[in-house]
C-alpha cells in the first residue's frame, strides 16, 4: 500500500519449514505417541525459546520443523524466497536435539519459504477503508485460523455496517481493527 500512499503497518517476514520424515523408530515412536489425541501422534509443539514449532501430519509420517525468528529477521519482501539451509543446521537442528534427542541427525527432506505479512502495530489483522480501497491484511502467520472472521468482518466493513456477525452469532465491532479507533491487546503468539 505504500506505493499508493496507504499506511496500513503490514510488512513482509520470510518464514522457512523444513519437513523431516520420520524414518527411525525413535521418530515414528514420537510421532505416533498416544494419549494426547484422537489422531495418536505427538500433539502441535512450541518450544518458547528460541520459538521453535513442531508440526505433525501422522499420514504422510512426517513432522513440520520451523522457527519464528523475530530478531535479527529483517522485514524484507522477496519476490523469491529460498531456504537457508544454514538456518536449519545452526539453528534449529541443534536446538530442537536438545529437547528431543529423536532429530540429532535428522535431515529435512523438501523444506521450502514463503513470507507472512505481519501486523506490525500488535501482531492482529488490519481491517479498514481508505479511499473506497478496503484493506484486510496483516494476520501475521495465522490468517487460515482467523479466515473466517475477516472475511465476514471485511463484508460487513463493505457493507458499512458498524458491526459484524462472526461464527456462533458474535457480534465484533469492526472499527476495533481498523486503524483510527483500534482496540486490541498485543498477540502474543504469532509463529
Amino acid at each position: 500500500m505504500d506505493d499508493v500512499g496507504i499506511e496500513c503497518y503490514i510488512k513482509p517476514k520470510k518464514r522457512q519449514v523444513f519437513p523431516v520424515t520420520a524414518k527411525s523408530p525413535a521418530l515414528r515412536q514420537l510421532l505416533y505417541t498416544k494419549g494426547f489425541n484422537h489422531y495418536d501422534c505427538i500433539p502441535f509443539t512450541l518450544l518458547y525459546n528460541p520459538r521453535i514449532y513442531i508440526r505433525p501430519f501422522p499420514d504422510e509420517g512426517v513432522f513440520w520443523l520451523g522457527c519464528s525468528d523475530e530478531f535479527p529477521r529483517a522485514f524484507k519482501l522477496e519476490e523469491n524466497p529460498q531456504v537457508e539451509k544454514e538456518f536449519y543446521e545452526y539453528g534449529i537442528q541443534p536446538a530442537i536435539a536438545k529437547y528431543f534427542p529423536h532429530f540429532k541427525d535428522c535431515r529435512p527432506s523438501s523444506p521450502f519459504a514463503g513470507q507472512y505479512a505481519i501486523s506490525t502495530l500488535d501482531g492482529h489483522p488490519v481491517i479498514f477503508e481508505e479511499r473506497d480501497l478496503i484493506v484486510a491484511s496483516g494476520a501475521s502467520g495465522s490468517g487460515i485460523m482467523k479466515a473466517d472472521a475477516i472475511g465476514r468482518i471485511t463484508a460487513a466493513l463493505y457493507n458499512g455496517e458498524e458491526y459484524a456477525m462472526l461464527y456462533g452469532d458474535r457480534e465484533f465491532k469492526i472499527s476495533d481493527l481498523g486503524l483510527k479507533n483500534r482496540k486490541t491487546e498485543l498477540e502474543k503468539l504469532v509463529i
